[in-house]
């Protein structure tokens, strides 16, 4: 309490000498414990923080190998699981475990997934059958392990995918062997395009021993930074307080004369202060005893007859986080250290609740040796004040930190402030934009009434939200999320508009990629089994709606893999790319496909194609381009192909049925002498 400060003096300029220099010696003291231990502290911090930093950079670590891990057993499925793996498993089913390392499959597979991990940092791959057998692998040696018991290869049996990071000479757990690498393992389930069942499961190996070398090297350079800086920052503080400190004994050393003070029948209450909302208070500093006027009694919603005229109660209702401050403040005033006695705390009513306060005093009466005995002052309520300055603050730090772009305009769309983050993804200034319309960020991509449509639903809502395509300052184009509120008046007439948008051209970019990789075959760009089995179950939606015929075809390449075996991989992969592209200059309506969907098998969809005749022309055709030379690098190869027909509804109603009739035709003319097309012949 201020009473006891001041009452608690020595009345000799000794003695305040004296007592002055002890109080100091303990001060410093406390103040450098006090610094230590807090030092000590935030280096604890720093450690805990370091390892947080470590937690979750390992966990994002493992959630993005496990996303890329995903997309490389798609990508091998694709490639490889049609007529290598699917074959594989089921050519081993039913021979024992120390078999399948002599299987005919394994050399050429082999060969095939070391061509799919070039330029890939995995360096191992396994393969499971439905009864966890391990049907391939990279190490040879591991083909045949029975590993049913083996929890990933269990979750991935059950259609998860999982993930773990086994650090060097650590045992794994989902492998029960010693790692010699740190090494993050994936179980990716491989699912059947038809059925949708789980038909296998990869394992992908992938080591990280550089990158948690690198995310340990950034954890300990953190931990290093954050204790040099707190370090730093308490030694600053440590002078700070200790100069401030050596000026506040100096100055209890310098004490002014006590002013007159006023009669104190004068001074007790200002009425004024009362009728503009103040409560007034009195206080006698030597004997705690305080006067509170009936204004200030209800601002603190008590009566008159509620609490006794004395000090000691109201300190008590002061918010503790704000003790500290009052009494400092209240020491620099009588100190003379400042000139003027003010200060905004909490205080709690009797209702409970916490009130904001504005409290301003003036000591008005001291003794003979300058100590204070007497201060007038008034309360004011700023609760509602207060709130309103810490939500507009509040409010200011997120649009201002916020990493979206936001925009204000007046009610006819001039600009009237942005944010930083705008001019981050604009590339224009504040000065540059201010007073100016948004239209300059347009892209000139989109049709007129895509923005009539825009104000439109403004006007009527109040509201728009959807992705745009906006230029940046140097003309580079980009996506945006876009958000737009209307801002009206009291009045309910628009007063300003408030837009925010983020930058989405790396995300829409990534869902393009992602999709390609799902949908495409990745060496031709055809779409691949699971794109074509769509389109067919959508083409065959729509031909029974409006009562159409539909052709398939079923396209084998003959004396393919002679070539492949005796050119190689490389230029069979060259002829795989042209044989595509051959037919997709056969096809020419937007709603024909070609399709990859084997290793040499490609499927050609030709919707509302009404009569044999026609379908047989564009096959006659493919036959032809197919069986003109072909010319790689400096090879000349020939090469034919055999082209199996069905129709629908001819020849069956869904599409694994017309698919099945479509490939017996292909074997069909393939039996018959190849280059040659087969019809189906209708059913009975």
């Amino acid at each position: 309490m201020i009473h006891h400060s001041i009452s608690g003096l020595p009345s000799s300029s000794s003695n305040s000498a004296a007592g002055t220099s002890v109080a100091a010696d303990v001060d410093i003291k406390l103040l450098r414990h006090f610094a230590a231990a807090s030092l000590v502290a935030f280096v604890v911090v720093a450690v805990l923080l370091g390892y947080v930093f470590r937690t979750l950079s390992v966990d994002a670590l493992i959630s993005s190998y496990q996303s890329e891990h995903v997309n490389h057993a798609k990508i091998i499925a694709n490639e490889m699981w049609g007529d290598q793996f699917g074959p594989l498993i089921q050519s081993v089913a039913d021979q024992p475990a120390a078999a399948l390392k002599e299987s005919p499959l394994i050399p050429p597979i082999h060969q095939k997934v070391h061509v799919l991990l070039q330029g890939t940092q995995i360096y191992k791959i396994k393969v499971y059958d439905l009864q966890g057998r391990t049907v391939y692998s990279t190490d040879p040696e591991q083909i045949g392990e029975n590993k049913s018991n083996n929890a990933g290869v269990v979750a991935g049996l059950r259609g998860l995918n999982s993930s773990q990071l086994v650090h060097k000479h650590e045992v794994s757990t989902f492998e029960g062997e010693v790692q010699e690498h740190d090494v993050i393992e994936s179980y990716i389930p491989h699912r059947d395009s038809q059925t949708g069942q789980v038909s296998g499961v990869f394992e992908i190996y992938r080591d990280a021993t550089t990158v948690l070398a690198e995310v340990g090297q950034r954890q300990w350079q953190l931990v290093a930074a954050v204790v040099a800086l707190l370090a730093l920052l308490y030694a600053a503080v440590f002078v700070i307080v200790k100069r401030a400190q050596d000026k506040i004994i100096a100055q209890n050393h310098e004490r002014q004369k006590a002013q007159q003070a006023l009669a104190q029948s004068e001074e007790r209450w200002k009425f004024a202060l009362e009728g503009a909302g103040d409560g007034v208070w009195d206080r006698n500093l030597q004997t705690g005893e305080a006067v509170f006027s009936k204004r200030f009694l209800e601002l603190h919603g008590f009566a008159a007859q509620d609490l006794p005229n004395q000090a000691e109660g109201w300190q008590a209702r002061i918010h503790p986080d704000d003790l500290a401050r009052i009494e400092a403040d209240r020491l620099a005033y009588f100190s003379g250290e400042k000139p003027t006695y003010a200060n905004e705390r909490r205080m709690q009513a009797k209702d409970g609740r916490w009130k904001w306060i504005l409290s301003r005093g003036m000591v008005v009466s001291r003794d003979a040796r300058g100590l204070p005995l007497r201060m007038i002052g008034t309360h004011s309520d700023i609760t509602e004040r207060h709130e309103r300055e810490e939500a507009l603050r509040l409010a200011s730090t997120v649009i201002l930190t916020m990493d979206e772009a936001c925009i204000v305009t007046n009610a006819r769309g001039d600009i009237l402030s942005i944010n930083p983050a705008f001019s981050v993804i604009t590339g224009y200034s504040a000065t540059e934009v201010i007073g100016k319309n948004p239209r300059l960020l347009a892209s000139g991509t989109h049709p007129a009434g895509f923005y009539q449509d825009m104000w439109n639903q403004l006007t009527n809502s109040g509201g728009w939200h959807g992705e745009i395509c906006n230029r940046r300052k140097r003309g580079a184009l980009y996506m945006a999320w876009l958000s737009i509120k209307q801002v009206c008046d009291e009045h309910g007439a628009p007063s300003h508009y408030v837009a925010v948008f983020s930058d989405i051209s790396e995300r829409k970019a990534t869902e393009d990629r992602m999709n390609q990789l799902a949908h495409f075959d990745v060496l031709t760009g055809l779409p691949n089994r699971a794109l074509f089995a769509d389109r067919l179950h959508q083409a065959l939606a729509k031909a029974r709606r409006d009562k159409t015929r539909l052709a398939l075809m079923f396209i084998d390449l003959d004396e393919f893999k002679p070539v492949n075996d005796r050119l190689g991989h490389q230029v069979g992969d060259l002829l795989l790319k042209d044989v595509a592209q051959r037919l997709s200059d056969c096809v020419r309506r937007e709603s024909d496909t070609v399709a990859r969907v084997g290793g040499d098998e490609f499927v050609v969809l030709l919707p509302e194609m009404a009569t044999l005749q026609s379908t047989t022309l564009v096959a006659q055709k493919i036959l032809a381009e197919l069986s003109r030379t072909f010319v790689i690098d400096t090879h000349h190869i020939h090469i034919s192909s055999s082209i199996g027909l069905a129709f629908f509804p001819d020849h069956g109603a869904d599409e694994h049925v017309l698919l099945q009739i479509a490939d017996a035709a292909m074997y069909h003319a393939k039996n018959n002498g190849r280059n040659q097309l087969y019809v189906a012949p209708m059913p009975d």
